[in-house]
């Protein structure tokens, strides 16, 4: 067996190592925001709709770790004796139901993190609406790209990782990891200038605006720099793009979960925490009701 061969098996068990160690993250997150919300003194459709959506990618994100940890055990102890080894079996049933069904699983949390993430520029650009239409057209091509990618891998013969899936994937990556990288960058330039034209703002509030894990947990930035890594690898056919996979595809989940505790923690920016001028200046409030911060 060559070194390319091994270099894959590697790849594709640190990304599931990886990838098993951030769904616990996920998991003891999930729960965290689950009780905020829950405990807060008054429930909301809102509440119910962030805890709805936060257990909805959980349950993707279980599956596409389970179909993950499936495929390897039928590539590494049920079918260890295949032609051509591991490899040859991975190559073989790539397009297996449950490896697509994994796929599609996290093509769905990723759609869904992007919408919350569109979300949040909505909120934090409002009411210049305008401002969102780009990432919004992005975010529709990507979840595009990602729905025809799943379906060509899925077919018989079919690849992500080769053949006429990485038409589509490729795009689907680059556009996905584009929309965030835009969205990022519109949250933070709100954030920054909103807070130098704040008028009244404590030094205690202002360091939770303006802390650099707020900003990061604020704008998925871990997300955005993972898929750019993931992207380089793929696009250059590198065994360790399996790897980013894995690790990319836990935060799929884990950027959106993250933002949510934010929002459950009551440090996350809503509409209640700002008064809006009618040139679009934003102002913070004195004093923020912690019942009424989503």
């Amino acid at each position: 067996m060559g070194d390319q061969e091994f270099a894959l098996e590697r790849s594709w068990y640190v990304g599931n190592t990886i990838f098993a160690v951030l769904y616990g993250i996920e998991l003891s997150m999930f729960f965290a925001s689950t009780y905020l919300l829950l405990h807060c003194p008054q429930p909301s459709r809102t509440k119910m709709f962030y805890i709805a959506f936060s257990g909805t990618i959980l349950v993707l994100i279980t599956i596409a770790m389970a179909c993950n940890l499936f495929f390897g055990q039928m590539m590494w102890i049920d079918h260890r004796d295949f032609p051509g080894g591991p490899v040859g079996y991975f190559s073989a049933n790539i397009a297996a139901w449950y490896n697509t069904f994994g796929t599609a699983a996290d093509v769905a949390a990723n759609i869904m993190g992007d919408a919350l993430m569109l979300h949040r520029c909505y909120v934090f650009w409002r009411p210049s609406y305008y401002i969102v239409i780009f990432p919004a057209m992005l975010f529709l091509a990507s979840a595009v790209m990602g729905i025809i990618a799943t379906i060509q891998s899925g077919l018989p013969g079919g690849d992500f990782f080769n053949g006429t899936a990485v038409n589509f994937a490729t795009p689907w990556l680059a556009l996905t990891i584009t929309f965030n990288v835009v969205a990022t960058s519109l949250i933070i330039v709100r954030l920054v200038s909103a807070l130098r034209s704040a008028r009244v703002l404590g030094r205690e509030r202002t360091q939770v605006y303006t802390g650099v894990i707020a900003l990061l947990v604020q704008s998925a930035l871990p997300f955005s720099l993972l898929g750019i890594g993931y992207l380089a690898t793929y696009v250059t056919n590198s065994p360790e793009s399996l790897a980013f996979a894995g690790i990319w595809g836990a935060f799929v989940a884990l950027s959106p979960q993250a933002i949510i505790l934010h929002i459950a923690m009551s440090s996350a920016w809503s509409s209640k925490n700002v008064t809006t001028d009618r040139d679009g200046t934003l102002h913070f409030v004195s004093k923020i009701d912690r019942t009424r911060t989503f």
